[in-house]
């Protein structure tokens, strides 16, 4: 299983939704988890795209 977790994008200025695995540490691009990020903010945020780009990885290949 995979959460959404919003944070800043790596350059450390915009706020993006990355994804990571239930109980891990590290989102899939290798960031930390956040904390104190919020909510009103999050909902305008848009997508890590090198998590997006996992994640579509990992799904693509679970289905062969």
């Amino acid at each position: 299983m995979y959460e959404m977790h919003a944070g800043p994008d790596k350059s450390g200025g915009t706020l993006v939704w990355h994804v990571m695995a239930k109980q891990a540490d590290l989102t899939l691009c290798g960031q930390k988890r956040f904390a104190g990020v919020e909510t009103s903010d999050a909902q305008q945020a848009g997508h890590c795209t090198s998590c997006m780009a996992l994640f579509t990885e990992l799904m693509t290949s679970a289905q062969q």
